[in-house]
């Protein structure tokens, strides 16, 4: 679980969240126009990060371009924003969301009015983190949009509830969590991560055109090249993932979460080598220790 930090970032200036609310009747709720892209920020030696916060903004920037929703800000803003919540929050560890919706309040389905309003949160976390591998369930019918018909690129509103819908199902079946097909009937992504599995030491993700562009995704493969680990962006079908020897999680609030059962299979470790060795780089990455990517930080606070 995750609360919303008492102060945000609204067109410009912090206001106390609770003031911070869209009217029941706008274009956001109504019709799910409401874009967004959700990051992190972590504990470093003599303060607090932004983890990839420059490209969490810049995926937002395209998802907004996509929909067709104007900012008055740019990247540079937008990250400073980022780090004015997380300073304002006083913690050191937490999740940034970054929202950009119409403000119109009116039933047409393309709104006539097109200004914006821009919100930037801190979300604290709650709950420990998960340690327990997942149970995943496939569906053949449960399916994410095909790109002819959303752009894969696009994280907004709208977008969630299919995969909402979907991941309701698993529960009700017993699993924590469900991972769609694409159209083709390939394996996609879960509802809010992206998928890999490891067969014969091979790190397997199915490629970008049909699958949101993960963040965190990209640090994965990132370290996993670093690492000397192969690796291959290609199809994966229902049956290999099912049988795979290995298989996680990765998204901004997991960072990774190892799979240990799919469609009641169990998977030979969970975690498995590959999936603690990355585990353990990419959370040495988020805390400033993986000299490799120090551009991967964007720095909050610094002691003294």
């Amino acid at each position: 679980m995750a609360i919303t930090a008492p102060l945000l970032w609204l067109d410009g200036r912090l206001v106390d969240s609770s003031s911070a609310t869209i009217p029941m009747m706008a274009h956001a709720p109504q019709r799910g126009s409401l874009v967004f892209d959700v990051g992190s920020f972590h504990p470093v030696k003599g303060g607090v990060a932004l983890f990839r916060a420059r490209e969490h903004v810049a995926r937002f920037l395209r998802s907004a371009k996509i929909v067709g929703l104007a900012l008055a800000y740019d990247e540079a803003a937008l990250v400073q924003a980022a780090v004015e919540v997380t300073l304002a929050c006083e913690r050191d560890e937490g999740l940034i969301r970054w929202s950009v919706y119409f403000t119109a309040s009116e039933p047409d389905l393309v709104p006539r009015e097109a200004s914006t309003h821009v919100a930037v949160a801190a979300q604290l976390l709650q709950d420990p983190p998960r340690t327990k591998p997942l149970r995943i369930a496939t569906f053949d019918d449960a399916r994410k949009a095909a790109p002819e018909a959303l752009s894969p690129e696009a994280k907004v509103a709208a977008a969630y509830l299919g995969p909402m819908l979907a991941r309701r199902r698993a529960v009700a079946a017993g699993a924590d969590d469900v991972v769609l097909l694409d159209d083709q009937g390939f394996i996609a992504e879960s509802p809010i991560s992206n998928v890999f599995a490891v067969k014969e030491g091979v790190l397997c993700t199915p490629p970008l055109g049909r699958v949101l562009p993960g963040i965190t995704r990209d640090a994965v493969l990132a370290l996993a090249l670093a690492e000397g680990m192969a690796v291959r962006e290609s199809a994966l079908t229902r049956e290999a993932f099912v049988s795979a020897d290995e298989a996680f999680l990765s998204g901004t609030s997991l960072p990774i979460a190892a799979i240990g059962t799919i469609d009641g299979r169990d998977l030979a470790s969970a975690p498995g080598p590959v999936t603690a060795r990355l585990t353990a780089r990419l959370l040495a990455a988020q805390r400033g220790e993986a000299p490799a990517f120090p551009e991967w930080l964007t720095r909050v606070a610094t002691e003294g």
